[in-house]
This record gives structure tokens, sequence and C-alpha cells, in this order.
């Protein structure tokens, strides 16, 4: 007899959790949406995309999310959307127990602005996404241009092997960009001196500096770190008693060694 009891009673809690549950989720749905907040984190990159500029591609989608009830907004909808977004790396859609629709939004970081040999422009962010320019808000990051292959299209959604880095699926040439982008990005000295990265016939990176007409060759991305730590070791001890023109060129391919060409 008290095992039958101790069915039933566990029978009815279960039972009334389940209507209170229900209840509950259905008191929910009925609940209107009293505001949509939009939170970009931006994370130090330079601004791509706003609050309103979110709120127009919502509204230019016919979808409503403020004074409408709770369950009749298409959160999925308003997810897929997002994740469309070609300047937001990562979205979330939340919903609060008042109400409350909220979108929390990672915006991608753009390291390098590239022009290939058909004068397209895009940029990459520092996972090596492509991203179209912002037609508000061009971003002040360094340049690169020269024998760069067209891609077709700016689209991520390639097959990527999770156990590499996104670059990788990038096509050589643009993988030579990105490499040599972060490391000027990583390197405070290289980062304040160079403008823009060039991919000479030959396939070679050159760099060309903020002051000075030096045509500095960089060769391949081997040694990168090294070969930057050179440069800087050159330009504020070796040119110590020379002016910014009187060389030419200035070869970092080699280990070890700045090789220079003066001006005639």
């Amino acid at each position: 007899m008290k095992k039958i009891l101790l069915v039933a009673f566990w029978i009815a809690i279960i039972a009334g959790v389940s209507f209170l549950f229900i209840f509950s989720n259905n008191k929910q749905e009925k609940l209107i949406c009293p505001e949509f907040q939009i939170n970009v984190n931006y994370d130090n990159a330079p601004v791509l995309i706003t609050q309103g500029n979110i709120r127009q591609q919502i509204t230019k989608n016919n979808i409503k999310i403020r004074g409408k009830e709770i369950g009749s907004i298409d959160v999925e909808k308003i997810q897929k959307l997002l994740d469309k977004n070609p300047f937001i790396k990562q979205a979330s859609i939340t919903i609060g127990v008042n109400g409350v629709v909220k979108a929390d939004l990672t915006q991608r970081n753009p390291i390098v602005r590239v022009i290939d040999r058909n004068g397209t422009q895009f940029y990459i962010d520092d996972e090596g996404s492509l991203i179209p320019l912002s037609p508000e808000f061009p971003a002040r990051v360094i340049i690169a241009s020269g024998n760069i292959e067209p891609v077709k299209g700016l689209s991520n959604k390639v097959a990527v092997d999770k156990n590499q880095p996104r670059y990788k699926s990038l096509p050589a040439d643009l993988q030579q960009v990105y490499k040599t982008a972060m490391a000027l990005r990583n390197d405070v000295f290289s980062n304040a001196l160079i403008e823009q990265i060039y991919i000479n016939e030959t396939g070679e990176t050159e760099l060309f500096a903020k002051i000075g007409n030096q045509n500095i060759i960089l060769g391949d991305t081997a040694r990168l770190n090294e070969k930057l730590n050179n440069l800087a070791i050159f330009y504020t001890k070796g040119m110590k008693n020379t002016g910014w023109d009187d060389y030419k060129t200035i070869n970092l391919k080699f280990r070890n060694q700045v090789v220079c060409t003066k001006t005639k």
C-alpha cells in the first residue's frame, strides 16, 4: 500500500511540475516584447557595422520584434540573417523573462585591405576570412596590392578543416598577404612604419614605408619576425648617419643580414 501511495505521490509531483512548466511557457510566449537590444562587441576593431545597420537589415527583411508576442517572433530566422552578415563573426539571440529580445554580436576585425589585379577590393580579417568593404565605414588598415589573383566572390562558406586555421583555406597569394599583415600588425615598429604590402611579378612580397622611397624586399613569408626585427635595427641604427632617401632597396631575404642598394 505504501509503495502504491509513494508512486502516486511522485506521479502527482511530476504532473504538477509539468503543468506549471507548460503554463509558464504559454504565459512567456504571450508576453509582448517591450524592447529589442543590440550589443556589438568590436574588441578594438575598426567599426564596420553599427546597431543602426543591424536594425535596418532586420527591417528590410520584414521582421518585426518590438511589440510582438514572444511566441510569434521567428528567432531562428533572425539568427540565420545575422549569421549571413559578412561583418559579423558571431551572433546569439536571447529572450529574457521580461520579454526583452537581445542580440549579442561580435564584429570581424579587418587587418588588411586587398586590391587584386582587377581592382576589386576587400578585407581580410584576423582569422583569414574575406570581408567586403563597408559602404559607410572605411577601415584604416594596411593596403595589399600587386600580382594578386581575383577571388570568385567573398564567401566564407568554404569547407574548412576545423583542425587548421581558417586562413589555410585562402589561395596561396592571399595566405602570403595574410601572414605578412599579421606579422606587421604584431610588430610595433613595423606596424607604425609600413603602409603597403605589394606582391611583385615573381610572387615575392615587397613593403612600402610611410617615410622614404625605399623598396623593402621581404621575399617569402619564412622567418617574418626575424626579417622585421632586422628592418627595425637597420632603420634605427643603420640609418643614423644617412638620409632616408640614400637607399633604393632594402633586401631582407637573406638570413641575419640586410642587403641594400644605394641611390645613384
